[in-house]
C-alpha cells in the first residue's frame, strides 16, 4: 500500500517527538512548574519536586535519543515511562467529583493509552 516505507516511519518518529517536545516546553514555565508539583504532592507522588524534574529529563532524553537515532529504542523506552508514570499521576479520573472534571480526566487517560500504543509501535519498527 505504502511504497516508502521509511518515510513513514520517519513521520510518525517526528510526530511523537514534536508532541513531546511540546507538551514537554509547554510545561516549563513558572506557573506550569508550581501547578505539576503541587499536584504531584496532592496525589502522594513521593518526592514531587525531584519527580517532576526527573520527569522532564526522561522526556527530553528520550525525544533525543529518538531524534539522533542513537539508543532509539531507549528512548522509546524512557516514553514509554514517562507517559505510564504521567498517567498514573494526573489522570486519575475516577477521584473526581465534579462530572466534567471526570469525563476530562477519562478522555486524557485515553489519550494516553493511544500514545502508549504508538510508543509500542515504533518500539517494534525499532526492532
Amino acid at each position: 500500500m505504502f511504497e516508502d516505507a521509511s518515510a513513514l516511519n520517519a513521520a510518525g518518529r517526528l510526530c511523537i517527538v514534536f508532541f513531546f517536545v511540546v507538551a514537554g516546553l509547554c510545561n516549563l514555565t513558572p506557573q506550569r512548574i508550581r501547578d505539576h508539583i503541587e499536584r504531584m504532592a496532592a496525589a502522594h507522588t513521593p518526592f514531587p519536586e525531584a519527580a517532576f524534574w526527573f520527569g522532564i529529563a526522561l522526556q527530553f532524553t528520550g525525544c533525543a535519543l529518538i531524534l539522533l537515532g542513537w539508543h532509539a529504542d531507549i528512548g522509546v523506552c524512557c516514553l514509554i515511562v514517562f507517559t505510564l508514570a504521567a498517567t498514573a499521576i494526573f489522570h486519575r479520573f475516577w477521584q473526581a467529583a465534579d462530572p466534567a472534571k471526570r469525563n476530562s480526566g477519562r478522555v486524557m487517560l485515553l489519550n494516553n493509552v493511544g500514545v502508549l500504543g504508538g510508543l509500542l509501535l515504533l518500539l517494534q519498527n525499532l526492532r
